[in-house]
C-alpha cells in the first residue's frame, strides 16, 4: 500500500514517465530504500518467505500448462529427449519453493530426466530445511543474473519471472538462458500473461499497474514479447493458452533464433 500511494507523487515528480529502473521507482521512495523489491523482502523477513508462499498459492485454481488440454508435454518435451544420467528435462529458473516442479512430477510421474529447481540461496536453504520437495527434484542455488550452470537442458522454464523486471534486465536474464540452450534441441518455456492489444481483462491490467508500482516493470502484449525475445536471440515457436481472450497464464514456447 505505501508504494501504491506513493505512485502518483512519483509520477508527477518524474514528468509522468513510466518507471524502468528497479532501484529507482515508487517502491524505493515509499520505503526509503535503494534495495529493489525482492532484495527488500529477503532483507526483511518473514516478508520474503511470505511472498514465496504467496506465489505458490497464486496459481491455485488457474489453468495449468502441464495439463493435457493446454500444452502437449509428451510430444513437445519428452519425445526427442536424449536421456543420459546427467540430462535435464526441465530447469525451473526462479522457481521459489518448487510448487511448479512438484506439480509437474505429480502430473507426469514417468517423464524422464532431471528436474532442477533454481532460486537464490536464501530460498533454496529454506526449501532444504522444510524438506517439502517431491522426490527427484534437485534444489540448486542460482542467481539468474549469472551464467546458467545447466547447459543443454531440454527445457528451461520461468513462471512469472520476467514480468517482474523492465526490458533491459529481462534481456540480460534471457541472454544467460540463451547461452546455455542447445540449438535445435533446447526450449525456453515462459509462463506469463500475454495481454491482448485491446479489451484486456481487469486482472491483467491491475497486475500491470501493480508491477509498475512495486518493480518498475510491466505486463506485456504479444508484440512486446516478440520484440523482447527476438532482441535476445530467441524466437517464439507458439503461444499456448486456454484463455486467448484475456491472455491469462499463457505459455510462450521459444527456441534459439
Amino acid at each position: 500500500m505505501p508504494a501504491l500511494l506513493e505512485t502518483p507523487r512519483w509520477l508527477a515528480k518524474h514528468q509522468w514517465q513510466t518507471p524502468n529502473d528497479v532501484a529507482h521507482g515508487p517502491y524505493q521512495d515509499a520505503y526509503k530504500t535503494t534495495l529493489n523489491f525482492f532484495e527488500w523482502l529477503q532483507s526483511n523477513q518473514p516478508n520474503g518467505m511470505q511472498f514465496n508462499h504467496h506465489m505458490g498459492g497464486y496459481r491455485q485454481g488457474r489453468p495449468s500448462w502441464m495439463d493435457t488440454d493446454f500444452y502437449p508435454v509428451q510430444e513437445r518435451l519428452v519425445k526427442g529427449f536424449e536421456a543420459t544420467p546427467d540430462s535435464a528435462l526441465l530447469v525451473d529458473i526462479g522457481g521459489g519453493l518448487g510448487h511448479d516442479l512438484s506439480e509437474f512430477r505429480r502430473k507426469h510421474p514417468h517423464a524422464p530426466g532431471r528436474l532442477v529447481l533454481q532460486d537464490l540461496p536464501v530460498v533454496i536453504d529454506r526449501v532444504a530445511a522444510e524438506n517439502t520437495l517431491a522426490a527427484g527434484i534437485e534444489p540448486m542455488a542460482y542467481d539468474f543474473h549469472t551464467e546458467q550452470p545447466i547447459v543443454g537442458a531440454r527445457a528451461y522454464y520461468m513462471h512469472s519471472v520476467l514480468h517482474d523486471w523492465p526490458d533491459e534486465v529481462c534481456a540480460s536474464i534471457l541472454a544467460r538462458v540463451a547461452a546455455a540452450m542447445r540449438p535445435g534441441y533446447s526450449r525456453l518455456l515462459i509462463n506469463e500473461n500475454v495481454i491482448p492489444g485491446t479489451g484486456a481483462d481487469w486482472q491483467a491490467t491491475a497486475l500491470d499497474l501493480m508491477v509498475m508500482c512495486l518493480l518498475s516493470a510491466r505486463e506485456r502484449t504479444e508484440s512486446d514479447w516478440r520484440r523482447l525475445l527476438e532482441g535476445s536471440g530467441l524466437k517464439i515457436v507458439k503461444i499456448w493458452s486456454t484463455d486467448k481472450q484475456n491472455g491469462v497464464e499463457s505459455l510462450i514456447e521459444c527456441e534459439l533464433a
